[in-house]
């Protein structure tokens, strides 16, 4: 196995543990074991769990706004786009035996135990899709395929908290029927219909 393959194990794993049990109950032992290695590779890879965390927030982060990025540039109307990234995190939470979450919302309900440059990419990634979220919004507001009142910003902000917040409470609530109903009430607030 070389260098690149054994890293990419190494954060996948990671990452799928952080997105089901959290930041502070994974251990690079619990890592160890999943990718089937010794500790002290993974402290080759990352000398500390900061390191570990920032390379998945790098890359996790990278790959979700790539995607979010191909959506906003498609050339759909805003009622697909908008669907197509409610897909996003429909897709996630189906990881895993409907078990996993976003690794931001994971991360963002133990931000408190994470250093500053951690914390602070876990908020940029929040930003980054409030902002794009908006951008949808705002388009199909402006073409008439969305009606709601309030500001763009406040909408956008109000959808990412219950797609992120959402996804939690529905691994205890049902999995993805719970957060699909959920998904579709949000989508009738901005005038989006079944």
């Amino acid at each position: 196995m070389d260098s690149g393959d054994t890293k990419t194990q190494i954060l996948d794993s990671a990452q799928a543990l952080i997105e089901r049990v959290g930041i502070n109950a994974m251990s690079y032992q619990d890592i160890s074991k999943a990718v089937n290695i010794r500790k002290a590779s993974i402290h080759y890879h990352f000398p500390t769990k900061d390191d570990l965390v920032a390379a998945l927030l790098d890359r996790y982060n990278a790959d979700f706004l790539r995607q979010l990025e191909a959506i906003l540039s498609s050339g759909a109307v805003p009622t697909v786009k908008l669907r197509r990234y409610c897909s996003l995190f429909i897709t996630k939470l189906r990881c895993g035996d409907q078990t996993q979450a976003c690794l931001c919302s994971m991360l963002g309900a133990e931000l408190e135990t994470l250093k500053s440059p951690l914390a602070q990419r876990v908020s940029s990634f929040y930003s980054a899709n409030e902002k794009r979220l908006a951008q949808i919004l705002a388009e199909g507001r402006e073409s008439g395929e969305f009606a709601f009142l309030g500001e763009v910003e406040a909408m956008s902000q109000l959808m990412f908290s219950l797609l992120e917040g959402g996804m939690l409470i529905a691994r205890a609530q049902g999995g993805v029927p719970y957060y699909e109903a959920i998904i579709r009430q949000m989508l009738q607030m901005v005038g989006v219909r079944d």
